[in-house]
């Protein structure tokens, strides 16, 4: 941690890469009275990080949508749950509180990602339609993709129902240590699915760095499952 932010070693190298992730330092981005996007706050962790440009964030619902974004006329899109640019100057962020903040950078194309990916949206595919995303409007290879995955909810504090288990194992048939039984209650491991995910669409392995951050566990960062309810922190990418 450097400022009250966290940022991925994997980036560093890249000086056209502006990228960090906010603590509770910052206070929440969702405000709790509208659940709107604190501006002023999401400004103040951006600055932290060197960026000073409008910021692009989504209306975030569990989808598996990823949007191209070119300008930043409309700065909050609605049903989406990624965005990609190769354009200069246009910050996107993600909103979290145990869902996994995900950050692609393409250095050989010059293109930077982001997605929002809690259960429902690993069910619907989130990751591997961002990296496709980079594919169909890039030509990226996947291969030159690097990943960067923040503080989410670790397994053994995301327990859920056999249901859920149930879906993951119909829709991904080939993953395997997608969860863990202990005194007959499930944990989901959404890094596990997720890491497996991204290297299923050829992302190589030592290109993904996963933060060891637990938010319900890191009283740095908000958690739903914790009882913080509406509040969020914040995962930016940007080039300059």
């Amino acid at each position: 941690m450097i400022n009250e932010k966290y940022q991925f070693k994997i980036f560093a190298k890249y000086p056209n890469v502006r990228q960090g992730i906010s603590t509770n330092a910052f206070g929440s981005i969702k405000k709790n009275d509208d659940l709107q996007i604190d501006r002023a706050a999401l400004s103040t962790f951006a600055l932290s990080v060197g960026s000073n440009d409008d910021i692009v964030v989504m209306q975030q619902i569990h989808s598996g949508k990823v949007s191209l974004i070119n300008h930043t006329q409309q700065r909050r899109i609605s049903e989406t749950d990624g965005l990609i640019t190769n354009k200069k100057n246009i910050p996107l962020a993600v909103l979290t509180a145990d869902c996994l903040p995900i950050m692609l950078y393409d250095p050989e194309k010059g293109v930077v990602g982001i997605a929002h990916a809690g259960y429902r949206g690993l069910l619907r595919h989130i990751i591997e339609n961002t990296v496709q995303k980079f594919i169909s409007e890039f030509g990226s290879n996947p291969k030159d993709i690097i990943i960067g995955i923040g503080p989410s909810v670790e397994t053994m504090c995301y327990e859920v129902g056999k249901e859920i288990i149930n879906h993951f194992t119909t829709e991904f048939p080939k993953l395997k240590n997608m969860y863990i039984t202990k005194e007959g209650k499930f944990y989901l491991d959404l890094r596990e699915i997720a890491l497996q995910c991204l290297v299923s669409r050829g992302i190589l392995e030592e290109n993904i760095e996963i933060m060891d951050i637990c938010s319900r566990c890191d009283k740095q960062f908000y958690s739903y499952r914790g009882g913080d309810g509406d509040k969020r922190f914040a995962s930016l990418i940007s080039l300059i």
